[in-house]
């Protein structure tokens, strides 16, 4: 059964776990997935502060490009990020114990790769946050998975504040969905050790 804590707690409790872990092994992995707004980013960089020689990496640099988007693409994929290459430049190499490197992808009318992010050689803990983390090709990767949730109405609210009318008119109708339809089948909310409520 998930242990479920507040977003402080959690962070105390992940740096612990993490602690433990590298007693026994060189390096590890961190998944925090779960739904928009619900404080994924934050949670992650005080995370990252909180433990030594750890890095944060993003799923929103690993967006799926548009080129790779086909009609229903989503419902083959159960992603709206590009899996296999964060898999093939981060995850594989890191626990590896070799250089990973990537290029972040910007999603927007011009979009494209920026130059490449090489993760520190000293890196013990490898933080990778955001929707579609927990991926089932990526799942069995990390060593502490965690899921975030919000109650809609306020996930509406911050979305709201954050990005605008416009913006959360967008969420609501196409990616608060598809995030929603990957964590239902994945199972997250039963298959990670830790859900974090916001």
């Amino acid at each position: 059964m998930p242990q479920t804590l507040s977003p402080r707690d959690a962070v105390q409790f992940l740096a612990d776990q993490a602690e433990i872990l590298l007693r026994g092994q060189e390096r590890l992995a961190i998944a925090i997935d779960g739904m928009a707004a619900s404080g994924k980013t934050t949670l992650s960089s005080a995370l990252c502060a909180r433990i030594p020689d750890s890095f944060c990496v993003h799923m929103d640099d690993f967006t799926l490009p548009f080129e790779q988007r086909f009609p229903g693409y989503f419902d083959v994929l159960l992603a709206n990020a590009d899996t296999r290459r964060m898999d093939r430049e981060v995850l594989t190499p890191f626990l590896s114990g070799e250089q990973a490197a990537f290029r972040p992808y910007v999603c927007h009318p011009e979009a494209g790769f920026l130059p490449p992010v090489h993760v520190p050689s000293d890196t013990r803990v490898l933080i990778v946050e955001g929707a579609y983390c927990l991926h089932a090709s990526l799942f069995d990767r990390y060593a502490l998975r965690a899921l975030m949730t919000i109650e809609p109405d306020m996930q509406r609210e911050r979305i709201r504040r954050r990005n605008g009318e416009e913006r959360l008119a967008r969420f609501l109708s196409d990616w608060i969905p598809m995030e929603n339809r990957h964590i239902a089948a994945g199972r997250l909310q039963s298959r990670c050790s830790l859900i974090i409520r916001a």
